[in-house]
């Protein structure tokens, strides 16, 4: 694992770093995730723990978002021997029965007092807006941890987990799609992914609408980081992907509505979610000479504007990312109130382009992400 030596140029008490990982069914044994058959070995177990602390040792992370946790006591126990003095963990996965797990949860481990921290759970009212059933729920419930930060101050740290693309329905659910053999199997599969489709969308839009409703209530910084479950050009996505649409006509408050173009959009974006990678590639990119610029602009101008995003997942051949790290308008130099800039962004995938069996075997199969960012001085 290679991490860039950012931090030489910078005042170590004015810069941080965040980091999401996935951890692929981090389960302590004997207890088993989905099925009796799926226990670690304690070889297995150990090897997991020993990759995971050798990432965090070498990342030293400020703050760490963690999906698919299954046994939160053992990762507690873990970020604190590498000293991470504060942990959160506010949901439980779902026992199947005797040692079988399902539902694993997330968490948050920071080297910064965490002073609050609350499960996110959807508006009822919105709910019934959207025509979602009355017992709708996130289905894994999104962690809000807020964490103080030295000089930057208070930041709310979300961290989720989005439903995944596979079926969202089971034979439990319905029992009887009316066909057999194929045909039943293509229909429940069609049938199925829409209804994670809607579930992950419903889900971004419901989590969305409580972070604006926080944002309002504090007016603090915040990031979202985890597994997004979807690209972020996904029109599942489109809470986070800030593409906003505006029309005049939509405007009912008087004091947007008086607002020149410019003064509108400035607005609207103290309240919209900036991918920090994205972020990190436009620093860059001003950064550059102007003698780079016109050489770019001129000799690839057929070409991306900037290097292939690294995929954080792979099915089969296929590369996808996935995972996220997104960041208020504070973070965003371009914006009015701007607090920080980032000026760093990995992702740590060498474990699923270039695998060691001995060393990845059982790693995880997503890539973490990390972002860097300077507070203004």
């Amino acid at each position: 694992m290679e991490v860039h030596d950012v931090l030489s140029v910078q005042s170590p008490a004015l810069t941080f770093s965040v980091v999401s990982i996935n951890l692929f069914n981090f389960i302590e044994p004997p207890y088993a995730y989905y099925d009796f058959e799926n226990i670690y070995s304690d070889k297995q177990w150990q090897k997991k723990c020993a990759w995971l602390s050798d990432f965090i040792d070498q990342t030293q992370a400020d703050i760490i978002a963690f999906q698919e946790v299954f046994s939160p006591d053992a990762l507690a126990r873990l970020t604190e021997s590498l000293g991470y003095k504060y942990f959160a963990v506010l949901d439980l996965p779902e026992v199947v029965s005797d040692y079988v797990y399902r539902s694993p949860v997330v968490a948050i481990a920071s080297k910064y007092p965490i002073i609050d921290s609350v499960n996110v759970v959807p508006d009822k009212q919105w709910v019934n807006q959207l025509g979602l059933a009355e017992s709708f729920s996130f289905s894994r419930k999104p962690l809000r941890a807020t964490i103080q930060l030295p000089i930057f101050g208070p930041c709310d740290c979300y961290v989720i987990h989005l439903k995944s693309k596979r079926s969202g329905v089971s034979r439990d659910d319905i029992s009887e799609s009316g066909l057999q053999g194929g045909p039943d199997f293509v229909a429940r599969q069609v049938l199925g992914r829409w209804a994670s489709s809607l579930q992950r969308g419903s889900e971004s839009a419901l989590l969305c609408h409580q972070m604006l409703m926080r944002r309002q209530q504090t007016q603090q910084p915040f990031m979202l980081m985890g597994d997004f479950n979807d690209t972020m050009g996904s029109e599942l996505l489109a809470a986070f992907n800030n593409q906003l649409r505006v029309f005049r006509s939509d405007i009912e408050d008087p004091g947007l509505a008086k607002l020149g173009e410019t003064s509108l959009m400035a607005e609207l974006h103290q309240s919209s979610l900036f991918d920090s990678y994205e972020l990190f590639i436009a620093a860059t990119k001003r950064n550059a000479t102007l003698a780079q610029d016109e050489f770019e602009s001129s000799a690839l101008a057929d070409e991306q504007p900037h290097p292939v995003r690294q995929p954080t997942h792979y099915y089969g051949n296929s590369g996808s990312v996935l995972d996220y790290i997104l960041v208020s308008s504070e973070f965003n130099p371009t914006q009015q109130q701007n607090l920080a800039h980032i000026i760093d962004y990995q992702t740590f995938d060498r474990h699923l382009v270039r695998p060691d069996y001995e060393r990845d075997s059982d790693s995880t199969d997503h890539a973490p992400v990390m972002m860097s960012f300077s507070v203004r001085s």
